[in-house]
């Protein structure tokens, strides 16, 4: 799709969706199963008070209007504990590594996944390489293994019938090896390996996917931040397909996705959630608009967002296929219609392109009026903004 702006711009044009990629790239996009961003998984904390402990998440859901209790549970180890903020990089980089073998989606998820060495593999996540990161790692790996969830309604495996209706346990790795050590068939170890849980190989492969923008995540410094990024992605993404810019949020549902510890009060929410707000509103990822109501907390899409959604809207091949072909995960229709085209990269040389795009969305998708001022700096028109939220909602919603 290529947009061209009516004012004299010679012969440069907008390119939203396609074009080369930038020098510099600031959206790494890895694809992580999508029950991931609404479940707890992950204590936000390595401190072993927080971490030795089971988490529990309960809900009403109806079906076929009858009303039943959803739960999921994850139990934690006796001398590993739960999976903490170290496991949740290390899940991010074996989510890189499959996208990297399965190239991005368009081949099957291998069962068997190769890490390399520690150390590489410790490098390509940005920690230390050192002895300590080591073990770190080799705990970590034997966590994920050793960690089990409890499922009745709560995880959703649309190719195995939807949300699991049974109470049944899984973990997210089914077995590991570590390079060096003997493989059981008379040798050794070749390279650092895990088998991968089969219920997150087929969301994987079927495109039941949440696209988590690994550099940015990296990029965090705080904990809670850190775990927030792909809660508000989900919820973001849901609320942009009901025209909202936002999304409302009671205390203890941050409370229970975050597996805080010690929030027994909203007060105790409101202190331990400022720090987390304030970066991810200096990242851009949350406006600076986002405040407290009561004992609810209002999230408001960032620039950052937008930008990724302006990605998502244009996902990859085998993802967006899959969307358009299933009527039973409804929280992920928001995409075109036509056909696929690459991701698109936004670099700062883009800036010109972001602004319009952001505010064509802001009129599409939330009926809001644009920035004139703002489109003025930048050489758009109303015009401009106008012909572009009209392709929107004509090519990218439902």
């Amino acid at each position: 799709m290529t947009f061209v702006s009516k004012k004299n711009t010679g012969s440069a044009q907008l390119k939203l969706f396609e074009g080369p990629a930038p020098a510099v790239e600031t959206w790494q996009p890895v694809r992580d199963d999508f029950n991931f961003c609404r479940l707890a998984m992950f204590v936000a904390s390595d401190h072993r008070a927080d971490r030795f402990r089971d988490i529990k998440q309960s809900y009403e859901v109806t079906l076929d209007g009858k009303k039943f209790s959803a739960v999921w549970e994850v139990r934690h180890d006796p001398q590993l504990g739960l999976l903490g903020s170290f496991d949740r990089d290390v899940w991010l980089g074996i989510m890189e590594l499959i996208g990297e073998l399965s190239e991005d989606g368009r081949l099957p998820t291998p069962e068997i996944v190769n890490l390399g060495s520690s150390k590489g593999f410790l490098k390509k996540i940005g920690k230390p390489q050192n002895g300590k990161y080591i073990c770190m790692l080799q705990d970590s790996l034997r966590r994920f293994v050793r960690t089990v969830c409890l499922s009745e309604r709560a995880f959703n495996c649309p190719t195995s019938g939807g949300y699991l209706h049974l109470l049944e346990n899984l973990t997210l790795v089914t077995a590991v090896g570590f390079k060096g050590e003997p493989d059981g068939q008379g040798g050794l170890n070749k390279s650092t390996w895990i088998r991968l849980s089969e219920y997150v190989r087929r969301n994987l492969d079927s495109g039941y996917i949440a696209l988590i923008d690994v550099k940015y995540v990296r990029g965090l410094s705080g904990e809670i931040a850190k775990q927030l990024y792909p809660f508000l992605s989900y919820r973001f993404w849901l609320a942009a397909q009901k025209g909202r810019d936002h999304y409302i949020s009671d205390w203890q549902d941050l409370r229970d996705y975050l597996a805080a510890h010690g929030w027994e009060s909203v007060a105790r929410a409101r202190d331990r959630m400022k720090s987390a707000v304030n970066e991810l509103i200096s990242k851009q990822y949350l406006h600076p608009d986002s405040h407290w109501s009561g004992d609810n907390f209002v999230f408001k899409m960032g620039d950052k967002f937008l930008d990724e959604l302006r990605t998502r809207i244009n996902a990859k091949e085998q993802y967006s296929l899959w969307i358009r072909n299933s009527t039973a995960v409804k929280q992920l229709s928001l995409l075109p219609g036509t056909p696929p085209q690459q991701i698109s990269k936004v670099g700062p040389e883009e800036d010109r392109e972001a602004v319009l795009s952001r505010q064509a969305i802001k009129v599409a998708l939330f009926g809001q009026k644009p920035d004139l001022d703002l489109l003025s700096r930048y050489g758009w028109t109303s015009e401009d903004v106008s012909s572009l939220a009209k392709s929107m909602k004509t090519t990218s919603i439902k």
